[in-house]
């Protein structure tokens, strides 16, 4: 018989199981916040570019084309490009994506490299996001207030650009709580 009371005993020490790649980056707060704003630059920029071809190549895009949603009438409108140009706003929407993608993969791969995240990039990719949504909102009045029409394909963007932003206000809040 021990002369040491049972609560003197040793607990057993956990053992933490090795990680892969996958799951040391998600611990590391990559994770799946970064991959999915990396998948909706991807799906961002295909969409921006699929428009921005019809536009130089004077095409009318797959779409619905009568009544309150109609692509080609809000497409072939004054709000379709820079204003006092003719560069369709479908190219700085795949600026935005491109760089929005860029923020993403930098925390993807710091934390495949097991390196921490640069301090600045999830406030960058907060207001990047803001000025997407500041451009989103424009869009949006432009064609239900302006043009009375909206188009399919310019709206998915617009969803993909607020998923962003919500998805990069969730990413901050752990930074800050450092």
């Amino acid at each position: 018989m021990s002369s040491r009371p049972r609560s003197a005993e040793l607990a057993p020490v956990p053992v933490e199981e090795p990680r892969d790649d996958l799951s040391a980056g998600a611990a590391r707060g990559a994770g799946a916040g970064a991959w999915f704003l990396l998948g909706a630059a991807v799906v961002g920029l295909g969409i921006s570019t699929y428009l921005t071809t019809l536009h130089y190549a004077g095409v009318a895009p797959i779409c619905t084309t009568n009544g309150f949603i109609n692509c080609g009438s809000v497409l072939k409108s004054s709000y379709s490009v820079v204003p006092g140009t003719s560069i369709p706003v479908t190219v700085p929407g795949m600026i935005w994506f491109i760089v929005s993608g860029a923020l993403a993969l930098v925390a993807i791969l710091s934390a495949r490299r097991r390196l921490e995240e640069p301090e600045w990039l999830r406030p960058v990719h907060l207001i990047w996001c803001v000025l997407g949504l500041v451009s989103v909102l424009y869009f949006v009045f432009a064609e239900l207030v302006k043009l009375h029409e909206l188009c399919e394909w310019c709206t998915g963007v617009h969803i993909l650009v607020f998923l962003c932003l919500l998805v990069a206000i969730a990413r901050v809040q752990p930074a800050r709580a450092r």
